[in-house]
């Protein structure tokens, strides 16, 4: 049945792509005195790249029975080294228009909310609008490099409003004035791996305070806080609730964890342990240097899962094990506090290790001596 759904998903896409071209063609120059602009917020879905929602604009003129929306979230996945540029920072996004009722059907299908404010707007505000998104389409604007918070779907609509706005939208309301990994993890306390494997890419800059819209769900709340923007609000389609997936949560990985640390005094374990670590290290190390994406740079985990504990393992040297451990410890100090509490089960592990580690080089050292003395005498 669910691949049944996701092969129909795929049509509908398809089939939207294919005809996109049409509407570009056939949009009329000017918009009529009773036009209507809208922003629709798109809520999330189960797939990594739906995580944070969507953001669109909707151009809704029924005098000339035009009902169209503007879509800055399009990718081909056809795309040469399509996740290599992904992560690179170099895959192209664009700019599409798609008919609004099968832009709604594909999300009602996908079980996703779809939100629209319709915004209060001068005739001369929308004309402005109609234009600038219009020829966005009909340039090389249309085609943009994506950035996980600066350069996104939402941002471009944000972009797109605040051209035409006599105040641009603020970005100073409770729910924004947060760092941005906190706004990034706001909304996945139902996908906790997800949300793990978000945070141990994104490095020290996202512990900084946010001072921008980029997602969906804060644009909507810019636009009501901004109460002079907002005209009216309402839900277009009925969804129904997911089912919690209690597997997916922080308890899960607590009673992995917990399972691991018995093997914490293993001479077997301690090598897969250290060689996993070290070999995440290096990758954190190397997408960091390859990245153009400013949020991956910085990553304290580098130094927290450091190599030196496999060198130190490989030549049995206690000083070395020392400076590693001491730069997982100096480490704690730059994750910030969403990262810790995210991340807690993972230190524990690593701290346990470490110590099981440090006892049994002791130990050993130890007994070296005691042979040593029984020699000499």
């Amino acid at each position: 049945m669910k691949n049944s759904q996701n092969i129909l998903k795929q049509q509908v896409a398809l089939w939207i792509c294919c005809f996109s071209f049409l509407f570009t063609q056939a949009q009329p120059q000017f918009l009529s005195e009773e036009a209507e602009i809208s922003v629709l917020t798109c809520g999330t879905g189960n797939e990594m790249y739906a995580l944070f929602g969507h953001t669109a604009l909707r151009v809704k003129d029924t005098k000339q029975q035009m009902d169209v929306v503007y879509n800055w979230g399009m990718f081909d996945f056809d795309t040469p080294n399509f996740y290599s540029k992904f992560i690179k920072g170099d895959l192209l996004y664009y700019l599409d228009v798609d008919r609004f009722d099968d832009f709604l059907n594909h999300y009602t299908l996908d079980n996703r909310e779809v939100i629209e404010q319709q915004l209060s707007l001068t005739y001369d505000q929308k004309m402005k609008i109609w234009e600038d998104i219009n020829g966005q389409l009909r340039s090389e604007d249309r085609f943009y490099k994506y950035e996980f918070i600066r350069n996104n779907c939402t941002t471009k609509v944000v972009d797109v409003l605040n051209k035409v706005l006599e105040q641009p939208l603020s970005t100073d309301f409770p729910s924004n004035n947060h760092s941005y990994r906190y706004i990034l993890n706001e909304g996945l306390d139902n996908h906790y791996f997800e949300k793990l494997g978000i945070n141990l890419l994104f490095g020290y800059k996202t512990n900084k305070p946010n001072d921008l819209i980029f997602l969906p769900i804060k644009l909507k709340d810019a636009i009501t806080y901004n109460a002079t923007v907002l005209m009216s609000e309402n839900t277009l389609n009925n969804v129904a609730i997911p089912d919690e997936n209690k597997f997916n949560s922080i308890y899960l990985l607590w009673g992995i964890v917990v399972l691991l640390a018995f093997g914490c005094f293993s001479k077997k374990f301690h090598w897969v342990y250290f060689t996993l670590i070290a070999l995440f290290s290096l990758f954190l190390l190397i997408v960091s240097l390859y990245t153009h994406h400013i949020e991956l740079h910085f990553n304290v985990l580098i130094l927290f899962f450091s190599p030196f504990f496999l060198v130190a393992l490989i030549i049995h040297s206690k000083k070395v094990f020392i400076a590693a451990t001491l730069l997982s410890f100096i480490s704690l100090f730059f994750m910030g506090k969403e990262l810790l509490l995210i991340f807690l089960p993972l230190i524990f592990l690593h701290f346990i290790y470490t110590l099981a580690f440090f006892l049994i080089i002791k130990n050993e050292n130890h007994t070296d001596e005691k042979n040593k003395k029984l020699q000499n005498v």
